[in-house]
């Protein structure tokens, strides 16, 4: 699948569609604002696209690397991290 064959740029657009389906939330159900603020959804797509995504891969390989497992002691130490 995509997140195998490029798992990078698949966490970077999966962050840039929540950061943008979030903020289009937050404006128009939570703030109902009157005019849309477009450039402050935009920057909330790209801080998902370009940091999040991206550290998040980066991040948690990382964690994995020094951590490796699944078992509940093993994931209760990677989620309190």
């Amino acid at each position: 699948a995509a997140l195998e064959a490029n798992p990078l740029i698949v966490k970077c657009l999966t962050s840039l569609v929540g950061f943008s389906l979030g903020d289009i939330l937050a404006q128009l159900f939570v703030e109902k604002v009157e005019e849309f603020d477009w450039k402050r959804m935009a920057r909330l797509a790209s801080f998902g696209f370009l940091l999040h995504g991206s550290m998040g891969h980066f991040f948690y390989g990382y964690i994995d690397g020094i951590l490796p497992g699944t078992n509940a002691a093993t994931v209760a130490t990677k989620v309190g991290i």
